[in-house]
This record gives structure tokens, sequence and C-alpha cells, in this order.
């Protein structure tokens, strides 16, 4: 009975710590993306060009991961797989032409985005896994 209440409440904060995880990893962003338009060094602009990408598939990862909903069902492959599906799906729909006032906003399709992306929900991937790993 003891062990069963230990591990409920390991996953409870596992789940605590991953909504933090990832509500921080989003809420990054927002200053990467004020930077962007400051800051002028070229070795800077390499790595605030690609952060978004880097934080966000990861931060949706770890929100995904927090949630004690449908999504808990799912295994952390799943999830993995699904937030490397939806983070593709940005980055790609960027290549279809936006119609109208959406013309002005400037978004351009990067490869290393992509990569970054990719790279992003793998390590996502390895911290999670090895999260679960050492709750247990």
């Amino acid at each position: 009975m003891q062990k069963t209440k230990n591990l409920a409440n390991n996953r409870a904060k596992l789940s605590r710590l991953y909504g933090w995880m990832g509500t921080t990893c989003l809420l990054l962003i927002i200053p990467i993306k004020a930077i962007r338009w400051t800051e002028s060094n070229i070795a800077a602009s390499f790595f605030i060009g690609i952060a978004p990408s880097l934080l966000g598939s990861a931060g949706l990862l770890f929100l995904l991961l927090s949630d004690s909903g449908k999504f808990s069902k799912l295994t952390l492959l799943q999830l993995t797989l699904l937030v490397t599906g939806g983070s593709l799906g940005l980055e790609f729909a960027q290549l279809i032409p936006r119609p109208g006032i959406l013309e002005r906003i400037k978004y351009t399709f990067d490869w290393l985005d992509v990569w970054s992306s990719l790279m992003s929900v793998f390590i996502g991937y390895l911290v999670a896994h090895s999260l679960n790993h050492h709750s247990r």
C-alpha cells in the first residue's frame, strides 16, 4: 500500500516538474523573439534564430507529459512522435502562401529550424526518459 502511494506521489511530482519545464521553455521564446529585433551580432543571431525551434518543441513535449487528460494515456514514444509531427508541420506550413494581410508577416522557412526542432524533440525525449527512469 505504501509503495503504491509513493509511486503515485512520484508521478505527481514528475508531472509538476514537466509542467514547469514546458512552461519555462515556452515562455523563454518571448524574450528571444524580442532580442531578434535588437541584436546585430551575427554569432548571437544564429542562436537567437534557432532558439524558438529548440525551446518550442521540447516545451510542448514537456507540457504534454504533464497532462493528466487523454495525453497521459500515451507512452513517451507516442507523445514524442506526436510532437515531432506537430513541430515539423509548423515548420513546413511556412512554405504555404499566406493570403491577405498575412502576406505582410515575415515567416521564413529554414532547414536549420527543421533540424533544430528534431534535435529539440530528441533531447526532450532523452531528458524525459531519464527522469521517468530515475523516478521509479
